[in-house]
């Protein structure tokens, strides 16, 4: 899976200030998030992929970013990877596998990136809770018909977990949320956000362009 819409709005819109030094991408895929990331931060980036294509994809993606100096690639699963370091962070996101219980494509590598036959939200969750540091803030771009599932598999592991984003393809169609998971209950104080992808007329809207213009070449 390469670059898609909602995960450009989910790069663009993942709140990050200067206590953010340290950024876990778990699944990184192509590397999206994680260049995002490092264009809106100072941070140093780990992201993890377990793809072979993908992971080195990202690696080139990296390389030839004006950021390489900050961000590093782990093709290993997350699971494996939890196993050899000790390290924790300050930001973790990730762009999880969004379907449970459907049926597959039949292409590997897709339904690596949609099921979660490889990474199950359990799993997840205890690593999120695991590599977060205290105080530390954790994003997932989830489906709207998995919320339930990750809250209670969070909450199973001691993260709080609060809805930040409401993301909309256009004004009545709902198709992703993003949560924000912290270790303890305090969550900044602010409103569920919601986001427009496209107006009636299947245009941009105000709403995105100011979020993505620092990353697309024709906004």
């Amino acid at each position: 899976m390469k670059v898609c819409t909602d995960s450009c709005v989910f790069g663009a819109t993942i709140p990050v200030d200067k206590k953010h030094a340290s950024i876990l991408d778990i699944g990184t895929g192509t590397g999206l998030l994680a260049l995002m990331l490092a264009q809106r931060t100072e941070a140093s980036i780990d992201a993890v992929e377990m793809n072979h294509d993908a992971a080195q994809q990202a690696a080139a993606n990296f390389y030839n970013s004006p950021w390489k100096e900050r961000l590093t690639i782990h093709e290993a699963s997350i699971q494996d990877y939890f196993k050899v370091t000790t390290k924790q962070y300050d930001l973790i996101v990730c762009n999880p596998p969004f379907f449970s219980a459907s049926l597959k494509s039949g292409n590997a590598s897709k339904d690596m990136a949609w099921h979660q036959s490889h990474l199950c939200v359990e799993e997840l969750m205890q690593v999120t809770a695991f590599m977060l540091k205290p105080g530390g803030d954790a994003y997932m771009l989830i489906s709207i018909y998995e919320e339930e599932n990750f809250i209670r598999a969070a909450e199973a592991v001691g993260l709080k977990t609060l809805r930040f984003l409401s993301m909309y393809e256009n004004e009545k169609k709902l198709i992703r949320y993003v949560l924000h998971l912290r270790k303890d209950s305090i969550h900044a104080e602010r409103d569920e956000i919601k986001f427009v992808i496209r107006n009636s007329d299947n245009q941009y809207t105000q709403q995105f362009t100011e979020a993505l213009k620092d990353f697309y070449l024709h906004l």
